[in-house]
């Protein structure tokens, strides 16, 4: 996995990024999709075996829990954290916030190896 920290333009009323700004061409972003977890709760336990996936925390923080180790995503430092094709990822909210993200991907074709967490 890959964390890629934001240019991030913030003042008191937050934060605004561009999560597509470091992309040579956004014509082939694709799958783009928000998504909530709430606390003590579990996202994904899938693979993308055809696409990359990144991910922006928007709000809150999220624990993103792969095969080689976890990284913690917060809306404090926002950072895109890329997970290669083909790795099986689990989304965790070990707070006691909603956490909010958004993720997309640039390769339309897309094969998809279920999500067992849903409750």
């Amino acid at each position: 996995m890959r964390n890629q920290i934001l240019n991030d333009h913030r003042d008191n009323r937050g934060f605004v990024v561009n999560p597509f700004e470091h992309l040579a061409n956004t014509g082939d972003i694709s799958n783009c999709h928000a998504f909530s977890i709430e606390p003590g709760c579990t996202r994904g336990n899938h693979t993308h075996p055809a696409r990359n996936e990144q991910i922006l925390v928007l709000s809150g923080d999220i624990t993103v829990k792969q095969k080689d180790g976890n990284t913690t995503l917060s809306a404090k430092t926002p950072s895109i954290l890329t997970i290669p094709r083909g790795i099986r990822h689990t989304f965790e909210n070990n707070t006691k916030e909603i956490a909010v993200a958004i993720c997309w991907s640039s390769n339309r074709e897309e094969g998809y190896t279920g999500d067992d967490t849903v409750r």
